[in-house]
């Protein structure tokens, strides 16, 4: 009786054995053959990242912060159809006026007050310079370089 015991224990020993040693075999082959099998070719995957800039550079944003009684930085380049976002960080009410030394200019593209707290933002479309100010604290400068 002991002997036909241990018989059936060996088998279900060997074969549990057996089928982890297969399953490890099918499961460190699958992953390669899977890798193999999705990866793009170099040359696709460097084409695909010079078309999606692009779509990125046209949906960009930036940020300029009045704090301190100044812009925030006082000097920026961007690409056509950035957005600016203009936030207002300091103790006093400022303006983002299109001009200098705070005058706007006639017909101004951005002409807004923000309050403490407050923000406003504008998409550059067009390439050019243009100087903001605050008409509140004329000594508040911005330039903005927009280039295509």
């Amino acid at each position: 009786m002991r002997g036909s015991r241990f018989h059936p224990a060996l088998f279900v020993g060997l074969a549990l054995i057996l089928a982890a040693c297969g399953s490890t075999t099918s499961s460190s082959a699958e992953p390669s053959q899977a890798a193999e099998s999705t990866a793009p070719p170099a040359s696709e995957s460097a084409a695909a990242s010079e078309a999606a800039e692009p779509s990125e550079a046209a949906g960009a944003e930036e940020t300029v912060r009045l704090a301190q009684f100044a812009f925030d930085p006082e000097e920026l380049t961007i690409a056509v159809g950035t957005t600016v976002n203009f936030v207002n960080a300091d103790s006093a009410a400022h303006t983002v006026t299109e001009g200098t030394d705070g005058t706007a200019v006639a017909d101004p593209i951005l002409d807004e007050e923000l309050e403490q707290g407050g923000s406003t933002s504008y998409t550059f479309d067009e390439a050019g310079t243009y100087d903001i100010t605050c008409k509140i604290h004329p000594s508040m400068q911005l330039t903005i370089t927009v280039e295509s």
